[in-house]
């Protein structure tokens, strides 16, 4: 990981380190930082042009805790996350997400939810995200 280089806050550092130990020689921070205490399960890059294009070329990831949504995330050319959006309408309010896919003819979206033992559909229509449960587990598997 990081070490912990300085008495400053460093990219990814272990604060239980002593300052002065630095990084691996082969460490390389990643391209997003999640945060602390959010997990970051199933992502998938969108391709396609439904939901107005707007999707096309960016990578959806399922928070499982810290969220419990879907952050849509913009890669830059150099594979550098350049944007990070949240709150989208129909992407948030999921009940523990673990895994997303994307349909490649029609462009839904499927989200597995842990907490509520159903997979969601997503489809897009003209004012957003419409949601339904596209399978529900009834008793225990």
């Amino acid at each position: 990981m990081g070490g912990n280089p300085t008495r400053e806050v460093d990219p990814q550092e272990i604060k239980s380190y002593p300052v002065g130990t630095d990084p691996q020689a082969n460490f390389s921070p990643p391209a997003f930082d999640f945060g602390y205490s959010v997990s970051p399960n199933g992502l998938t890059e969108y391709k396609g042009n439904a939901f107005g294009g707007k999707l096309n070329g960016k990578i959806l990831v399922t928070r499982y805790s810290g969220g419990k949504d879907i952050i849509v995330l913009t890669p830059g050319a150099d594979g550098s996350i350049v944007e990070a959006t949240t709150g989208i309408e129909g992407f948030t309010q999921f009940s523990d997400p673990l895994d997303i896919v994307q349909h490649p003819t029609n462009g839904n979206l499927y989200v597995a939810e842990y907490g509520g033992r159903q997979i969601t559909l997503l489809r897009p229509n003209e004012k957003g995200v419409s949601r339904s449960v596209f399978l529900q587990v009834v008793g225990r598997p």
